[in-house]
């Protein structure tokens, strides 16, 4: 018997294929998505002007099993619907005024596909900017509008910050969070960084978890599926079913330190469909939103009949934190959504 999984991610704001947004990022080894910045000095860290990052729309297709490029898409810097929010139309090929120095127009290519992509080439933290800085990519998927959200956030600090960051590499090298008939194997690295450098630790001080927040279970090594090799995880395919949640966890004398990341598989003989009601993720706090999942298989597209599942709903802090298990369907409140600050909904079944 194989359990097979997929999360989704509301957020607030604001039948056929139900399009799953995400944002995928590319960064060089050793750089995060936290800019630290140094009142004294005037000093960034991470550099994004010597170690540029980029962006790229990774949303999944539940009709299809797969991850879709956008046909037509826009890049905003902080509300979409903003006045001078607007850096880039995939359609052309230069950034808005204003935007040059910091902003330009790439592509990323993983497992056979060519992504749209964001560059960062500057920085954006500064003086006169220490608030995060949220980047959206608005486009149409498959015939169906989604929107991607990622952020960069920005610290203003004289002190010692830090955090986890997590390379995840395919067995070619390059960022990848998907196994598919591309790429067999991920490999990830933790790395404990204070104020966006990295630091020198010992493999005892981390350890590796699968699941949810209140539902995580300690990574062992399992030779050919979940492979541990000091603080390095590498998961094969029988390490993730469908879409996965692990924890990277660094504790010493003074701390302890979790950061999570989200891996998928998708050449698996079946996979969920998560039936959201939905085309958006975004919802609304007098939204409802209602989950009828399938599990089809990958071959021809038939839906396996009389499938029950297991729903776990949590806020990232883990404040929020239900499972209902044995049902087809389930239904999430825009409220909930709204006071927890976003909400994953992690579907499993197992056949």
């Amino acid at each position: 018997m194989s359990t097979y999984s997929a999360i989704d991610t509301l957020v607030a704001i604001v039948d056929g294929d139900t399009i799953v947004p995400g944002m995928g990022v590319v960064l060089p080894t050793g750089v995060g998505l936290t800019q630290y910045y140094d009142p004294e000095t005037t000093d960034v860290t991470p550099n994004y002007a010597n170690t540029p990052i980029m962006f790229y729309p990774q949303c999944y297709s539940s009709a299809s099993g797969k991850f879709v490029v956008p046909t037509t898409g826009k890049w905003y810097k902080g509300n979409p619907e903003a006045s001078g929010a607007l850096i880039l139309d995939i359609a052309n090929t230069a950034v808005e005024s204003g935007y040059s120095s910091v902003f330009e127009k790439s592509s990323y290519t993983v497992n056979g596909l060519v992504f749209p992509a964001l560059k960062i080439k500057g920085n954006l933290a500064s003086s006169t900017n220490l608030n995060d800085v949220p980047i959206y990519f608005k486009g149409e998927f498959n015939g169906i509008e989604c929107m991607c959200n990622g952020e960069v956030k920005v610290v203003s600090t004289t002190g010692k910050e830090f955090d986890i960051l997590i390379n995840c590499v395919n067995e070619d090298g390059n960022p990848d969070t998907v196994i598919d008939n591309d790429s067999e194997k991920l490999e990830l690295t933790p790395q404990l960084q204070c104020n966006g450098v990295t630091q020198a630790t010992s493999s005892s001080n981390w350890t590796w978890y699968r699941g949810s927040v209140a539902a995580a279970n300690k990574v062992t090594h399992s030779a050919g599926v979940t492979e541990l090799s000091g603080e390095v995880l590498t998961l094969y395919d029988g390490g993730v079913e469908g879409t996965e949640e692990y924890i990277a966890v660094y504790k010493d004398s003074s701390r302890e330190i979790r950061k999570h990341i989200q891996v998928s598989d998708t050449h698996d003989p079946y996979y969920i469909d998560i039936g959201r009601s939905t085309n958006s993720n975004q919802v609304h706090s007098t939204d409802t939103v209602k989950y009828t999942p399938s599990v089809i298989k990958r071959t021809d597209g038939t839906i396996v009949s009389s499938a029950k599942f297991t729903f776990n709903v949590y806020s990232e802090d883990g404040t929020y934190d239900v499972t209902q298990a044995n049902v087809t369907s389930y239904t999430v409140s825009g409220a909930d959504v709204k006071n927890y600050g976003g909400l994953h909904v992690r579907i499993t079944c197992s056949i």
